[in-house]
């Protein structure tokens, strides 16, 4: 199973061939790179990389609350995540300045961890945490894992990923130089560099430095997958050759995972990427989904609180296991999912309001459908 490797934290995600994403669709159905390039430049954005996203998140939700053991197999949530916010990025270094975009982004990303770091260093203070200065740094710019005290340490353990994607987006202007002159050439050393860090050549000991080299090398990998679905390179390489050449890398990873066993980190994060290659080349329209007004709504909502949905989802249910024990009840599947949906829900309207100061958009209770 992959790995994702994330300091004190390990959190799995795999694909299995039951997810089903056709890139033969019918011209109808499909949409061409011309036409995904001309409605980047004016701003729209795609429903198919906007319930990707959802999905991503609604996945690494209901992993943590449920544990069903088949979830990590049907939707690798953290490598698509990555592929899509390269893709996302791609499209606005397209348009604009390298530093404007890139302090776009840290201004989307950063406020919501400030808000949780509001609440969880104050109440990790009241119970004993005693943190130095750099400890509390790490809170503001997460350039490394976010320190905690044992007690608080769900409110830390997800934050991995905001010091992945924080490192890749301030990397993003000088991957884009290196993709733009070599496209072939920087879409491959990335996972080359990675399958080097995983092999038996390279014992890399577990530090804070190693993890950011790992996550750089492993996930900005899929990050030039978007870099790749944006300018078309993936639409450029015969169907047919792109299809055996990703079942090849799929099947060679199910191989690897059956010999090795399902928490190899090198096989998952093959097969990882040969789910990514697939999704990122596909291009349905999702018209359908127009018919279905709710899903849409429920779509941008996710994506408009993606961020506070993501960071604060631990410590929420960490806290209503805590509650159901206090009352007494079992904390089994559908109680977890009732109460921890139910607090999830309370943050996000209590706090989401903080993503919309981030995207300069005026702050409302629920995001705008």
């Amino acid at each position: 199973m992959v790995t994702e490797r994330c300091g004190n934290a390990q959190v799995a995600g795999l694909v299995s061939a039951t997810m089903r994403v056709s890139p033969t669709l019918s011209d109808s159905e499909q949409e061409t790179s011309a036409q995904v390039a001309a409605r980047a430049r004016s701003g729209d954005r795609s429903p198919y990389i906007d319930a990707l996203r959802a999905l991503a998140i609604l996945r690494v939700y209901l992993l943590h609350t449920l544990w069903l053991t088949w979830l990590p197999m049907v939707f690798p949530a953290m490598p698509v995540m990555f592929a899509l916010a390269g893709y996302l990025t791609a499209v606005s270094l397209d348009r604009g300045a390298p530093l404007r975009v890139v302090g776009s982004r840290l201004r989307r990303l950063l406020p919501p961890l400030w808000a949780l770091a509001a609440v969880a260093v104050p109440l990790m203070v009241l119970v004993g945490w005693r943190p130095g200065l750099l400890d509390v740094t790490w809170w503001v710019a997460p350039l490394r894992n976010p320190p905690s005290s044992e007690w608080g340490g769900p409110f830390s353990l997800g934050l991995w990923y905001i010091r992945a994607y924080l490192w890749l987006v301030l990397l993003s202007p000088l991957l884009w130089w290196a993709f733009r002159r070599w496209p072939v050439g920087a879409l491959l050393a990335l996972p080359a560099f990675a399958v080097l860090l995983t092999s038996p050549l390279v014992d890399l000991p577990v530090s804070p430095v190693t993890d950011v080299v790992w996550s750089v090398a492993a996930y900005g990998s899929c990050w030039l997958v978007g870099y790749a679905r944006h300018t078309g390179l993936l639409d450029r390489v015969p169907l047919a050759w792109y299809a055996f050449g990703v079942g090849v890398l799929a099947l060679g990873a199910m191989m690897w995972l059956a010999d090795r066993g399902e928490d190899d980190q090198l096989g998952g994060l093959a097969w990882g990427w040969a789910v990514v290659l697939l999704l990122m080349r596909a291009r349905p329209r999702l018209d359908w989904l127009t018919q279905v007004p709710w899903l849409v709504r429920l779509i941008r909502m996710i994506n408009a609180r993606a961020v506070t949905i993501y960071i604060w989802h631990l410590p929420v249910l960490y806290a209503a296991g805590g509650l159901l024990t206090l009352a007494g009840l079992a904390a089994g599947k559908a109680a977890m999912l009732g109460v921890g949906t139910t607090l999830l829900v309370a943050v996000v309207l209590a706090l989401g309001w903080v993503e919309d100061l981030a995207a300069r958009r005026r702050p409302s209770l629920l995001p705008p459908g």
